[in-house]
């Protein structure tokens, strides 16, 4: 049998990446934003957008700070999402026709608890085993490492059916340097680290895809306005919600409804105006 050609993108081999997530349920690309693209990031949490504490997943402290909803905070990370390393390699793990999950810039504070260890796709009540309908990464925009708090993976967790999570199970840690991403298919098992630093931070941008016909956990439709989304490129649009699968909105593409305002197709008539016309027709 002929061997394929593996798919590489801006010089990225897709198919062993790929490959890797479905196998072992992680990989890691090294060197995926430069440390300009990790600056103007970071300056993005630090400046632009309102933030949150968390206290969830077995944390208490309010130690890491959030910035969900990020999508309608900024433009600092459109381009992130139509990158097209990212757009392959989530193409390749979960299908074509996906959409944004969850958008959320994060940072952990010295003092923070870990987390427990969680499935991110337990969130829909869908019997085990699946086909993997989610791809999340995270892109480190400081040093990860286990000193301050290094998200914990389990490998080849996401083939485990037979189990309840266990959180005495042995994890690995995932030191990587700013700029590196991680990405793990939904159901592996992970948690964020506890950072025991005296004085570092941990920084992430945290961005998942699932498939388009489930709802997402952010949703996108309603917390981004439509004047914010109307700036978007037309794929980020797509990537948001205003995809065109099925019967969109009375038959025409959501994209036009969002520019428009549109709901009722101009072909829509009534029913009298129908009858008029065909027994006009008639001979």
């Amino acid at each position: 049998m002929e061997q394929k050609e593996p798919t590489v993108v801006d010089g990225l081999n897709i198919s062993d990446h790929v490959l890797e997530i479905r196998h072992q349920g992680y990989s890691i690309v090294e060197d995926f934003l430069d440390g300009q693209a990790v600056a103007d990031l970071k300056n993005a949490f630090n400046t632009q957008v309102p933030i949150t504490e968390m206290r969830a997943i077995g944390t208490d402290t309010g130690r890491t700070w959030r910035a969900h909803n990020l999508l309608a905070k900024t433009r600092a990370a459109d381009y992130l999402f139509l990158d097209p390393r990212l757009r392959a390699i989530v193409d390749g793990v979960i299908g074509k026709r996906s959409q944004v999950n969850v958008t959320t810039l994060f940072n952990v504070l010295p003092g923070e608890t870990r987390q427990f260890l969680h499935q991110d796709d337990g969130l829909w009540p869908i019997p085990r085993p699946h086909p993997p309908f989610l791809c999340n990464a995270l892109i480190a925009l400081d040093d990860f490492d286990e000193q301050n708090g290094a998200t914990h993976i389990v490998p080849y967790s996401h083939l485990w059916h037979d189990r309840s999570i266990d959180q005495s199970v042995a994890t690995v840690q995932v030191s990587m340097k700013a700029g590196t991403m991680l990405l793990w298919e939904g159901a592996m098992w992970h948690a964020g680290g506890a950072n025991v630093s005296a004085d570092r931070e941990r920084m992430g941008f945290f961005l998942s895809h699932g498939v388009w016909y489930l709802r997402p956990q952010e949703i996108q439709l309603l917390s981004i306005p439509p004047d914010v989304a109307r700036q978007m490129p037309k794929l980020l649009q797509r990537l948001i919600g205003y995809h065109r699968f099925g019967l969109g909105v009375d038959g025409r593409d959501p994209i036009d409804v969002l520019n428009d305002g549109v709901v009722v197709s101009p072909d829509a008539r009534s029913a009298a105006q129908w009858r008029a016309q065909y027994d006009s027709q008639r001979p």
